[in-house]
């Protein structure tokens, strides 16, 4: 993979474009292959490649397949598309989480909070962000999302005041 296909895929990947228009548009180049040699081909009139992108191709496409073609790029399109789902995979299976601490954990402690997450919900990356929280009178307060591991003493201490009351 070009670093050239690369860039295209990450600005196909930021684009506001529906996955499902991107994936019609490679089932396009890929069940009709004469459509990139066709949009690929410098002896074919510019007017007459937005022609076909505009008959053939998703709405949301238009922009970025015109600009790919106007560039002479087009012969690379299965692979702007590859580099694309690559990246695509590889930024979905990113995972934001916050620590919330009294004592600052450890270099090790902070790698050990992070294979716990990348074990957890599977994924290979890992925002950790660290919060001080006195709070929490010792321990740590984990929250992923909506999901929330209490390991503080302020938790413990609320779950025994519910355990006694309850």
């Amino acid at each position: 993979m070009t670093q050239t296909e690369l860039n295209y895929a990450v600005v196909l990947y930021e684009l506001p474009i529906e996955k499902e228009s991107i994936q019609s548009a490679q089932e396009c180049f890929k069940n009709v292959p004469m459509l990139k040699e066709v949009l690929a081909n410098p002896t074919i009139d510019k007017k007459q490649k937005w022609n076909i992108i505009e008959r053939v191709f998703p709405k949301e496409m238009y922009g970025f397949l015109k600009k790919v073609c106007e560039l002479g790029h087009m012969s690379k399109i299965d692979q702007i598309f590859e580099a694309y789902t690559s990246y695509a995979s590889e930024q979905e299976s990113f995972i934001c989480a916050e620590l919330f601490y009294v004592t600052e954990p450890s270099e090790a402690q902070k790698d050990g909070f992070v294979n716990f997450i990348k074990k957890e919900y599977q994924c290979q990356n890992v925002k950790l962000q660290l919060v001080e929280d006195r709070s929490l009178l010792g321990g740590f307060l984990l929250k992923i999302g909506s999901v929330e591991y209490d390991y503080s003493l302020l938790g413990k201490l609320n779950h025994i005041r519910q355990q006694l009351i309850g």
